[in-house]
């Protein structure tokens, strides 16, 4: 029975840092439409903020606020190896808002402001009694930052930019053991600082090249664990905390316009094997296994550093219109199916988008939409003293809406 509740509160923990395995980027309506191609460089919104700042340099003085829809289906079918079987569907449906503002000073120098999400998921069960359900019920992380940030041109063909960010962090985890013992764990963190560094070489009016890099954040959470139903003690409540890592990346940026076409390429290479190993302590779990230390046992991660690479397409109709499209592969961060959990379908994608702005005096409104197709993902992992052999099918649709305003 102590081990039941060991590993029943080490589940929690284990897949807390892969609630990250998902990286956002849904924080411009216009760069979606490319599959994210050129971000940051191409000069055709303000988030240049988020993606490289060397780009504002591209745009006057003006705001943008939007919100872009995530909707996922999942389906996972498979055997635990206490002989259960069956099926669970994840639905999912997020909105992630963004703005941004940002005022040129003079000839070379700008400064803006964002607030928008980098990282975060929810994966929620539709069926809380689902026959894998001491694996995972409903999983949720959300980050959400805000950053100050500035360009300055050091001469015609280079720019330089950065930010600093604050970043906000929340998370909720929940399972059912399998004797009927209920785990929810909350935690946050009130922020965690972190920076932006960019750079765009511009050798003609048409031609510009751009490197980023975003640093990593430490976030140390803290928040309240409950156990409900234990066989002895009735509901537990305590208190969890962990350091978690939210990885840096390097983003490749490149944009050539040709006649009435933009031609846009990206590659982003995020540092996701920082996820080796997550230490926690949980009070609640001293409570219910009678330990004689709070810390649960270390859990090993085996997450790998991934690419995105994308490529795009933009055509200028009139003074008006812009239509564009755009591909893009996105690495999986779990490589085995012994890491992939329930929680988390995490495996190689697809990503296919279209999208459209329309001008119309200081106004322009952008409009995107993209569907991602996955890989069938494999897994074979254990938790909370069983083993889920299975398979997951899913998908994913983005649509985004954002409005701006040049001054």
């Amino acid at each position: 029975m102590k081990k039941l509740f060991a590993v029943s509160a080490l589940l929690l923990t284990s897949t807390l840092a892969q609630a990250g395995g998902y990286q956002l980027q849904e924080y411009s309506t216009a760069n979606m439409g490319r599959a994210f191609a050129g971000a940051g460089i191409v000069g055709d919104d303000y988030s240049a903020i988020a993606f490289n700042p060397a780009g504002m340099e591209l745009k006057n003085d003006g705001l943008q606020m939007g919100v872009n829809l995530i909707k996922i289906h999942s389906v996972l079918t498979g055997s635990l190896s206490t002989g259960k079987s069956g099926q669970g569907e994840i639905r999912t449906h997020k909105a992630l808002p963004h703005f941004f503002g940002q005022k040129r000073i003079n000839d070379r120098w700008t400064v803006g402001a964002g607030f928008y999400t980098p990282f975060g998921m929810g994966t929620y069960y539709t069926n809380k009694q689902w026959f894998a359900a001491n694996h995972a019920i409903n999983s949720e992380i959300t980050t959400m930052d805000l950053a100050l940030a500035s360009s300055y041109k050091l001469t015609d063909t280079l720019t330089v930019g950065g930010s600093v960010f604050a970043e906000y962090m929340e998370a909720r985890l929940t399972s059912r053991a399998l004797n009927g013992m209920d785990n929810d764990l909350n935690a946050n963190d009130n922020t965690a600082p972190g920076y932006t560094l960019g750079l765009m070489y511009r050798p003609t009016q048409d031609t510009r090249f751009g490197i980023t890099y975003r640093s990593k954040t430490t976030h140390k959470i803290r928040g309240p664990h409950y156990i409900d139903n234990h066989p002895l003690l009735g509901s537990i409540y305590g208190m969890v905390g962990t350091k978690l890592v939210m990885p840096e990346h390097v983003l490749l940026s490149a944009h050539q316009k040709v006649g009435k076409f933009g031609l846009s390429a990206s590659a982003r290479w995020t540092r996701w094997s920082r996820f080796d190993k997550l230490d926690m302590d949980s009070s609640a779990y001293y409570k219910a296994t009678g330990s004689a230390t709070s810390k649960i046992p270390t859990v090993n991660e085996d997450w790998k550093n991934a690419w995105m690479i994308g490529v795009g397409v933009d055509y200028y109709h009139n003074e008006n219109w812009t239509f564009r499209a755009g591909v893009a592969h996105d690495e999986g961060a779990v490589k085995r199916p012994v890491t992939r959990t329930a929680r988390i379908p995490d495996s190689n994608r697809w990503l296919t988008t279209i999208g459209a702005s329309y001008k119309s005096g200081n106004w322009q409104l952008d409009l995107s939409y993209g569907h991602m197709f996955w890989k069938k993902g494999r897994m074979s992992n254990e938790a909370s003293g069983t083993t889920l052999n299975g398979e997951f099918k899913t998908g994913l649709d983005l649509a985004g809406v954002s409005l701006q305003y040049n001054f």
